[in-house]
């Protein structure tokens, strides 16, 4: 048994996207944002209640199939996520690039980024699960809080973002790639 894998030597391995694009802030000046997805109360997926509603992630995850590579699954997850004609846009994006890859005992992720215009953002179709996106510049990133005992006891506060550690680092490294653009 290697120290990816659990007791029942299974890896739980995850995907995820984060995007980028540029927006006119009220100057003109074009302002690099971060596009976040706030989990809404209800996971349709499995039909319970969302662990951490109000917890903000990545622009989507989600995990692996059996015998799926990172880059088959990633896209299958963003066609379920963000709708085909998003994804099939995302298929030809030069700037996608993978931004950080976790492994820890029982579990592996990456976290890919991609630039995209603000037109392309308007293709995106949201799944019934999402409760919604939201925009962060590279200033709030100091304003993210990790999830943490107190958190997942007592819930997310609504004014805040909270994010896992991993996703965290992956928007750190998006900014710096991606405001060089």
């Amino acid at each position: 048994m290697t120290n990816l894998q659990d007791k029942k030597g299974k890896i739980r391995k995850l995907v995820g996207l984060i995007l980028v694009t540029f927006i006119p802030d009220v100057n003109g000046k074009q302002k690099l944002m971060a596009v976040l997805q706030k989990r809404g109360p209800w996971d349709f997926e499995v039909m319970k209640p969302e662990i951490l509603p109000g917890c903000y992630q990545v622009t989507f995850n989600g995990e692996l199939k059996e015998k799926e590579t990172f880059l088959s699954a990633f896209f299958r997850e963003s066609g379920e996520e963000l709708g085909i004609k998003f994804t099939d846009k995302l298929k030809t994006n030069k700037t996608l690039r993978e931004l950080n890859h976790l492994k820890k005992e029982n579990k592996e992720v990456i976290i890919f980024g991609a630039l995209v215009s603000p037109e392309q953002l308007s293709l995106i179709r949201l799944s019934i699960s999402t409760g919604g996106f939201a925009l962060i510049d590279s200033n709030e990133i100091k304003k993210i809080i990790e999830v943490n005992p107190e958190i997942r006891e007592n819930g997310v506060q609504k004014d805040r973002i909270v994010m896992f550690p991993d996703e965290i680092i992956a928007i750190k490294k998006a900014f710096e790639i991606f405001e060089k653009q």
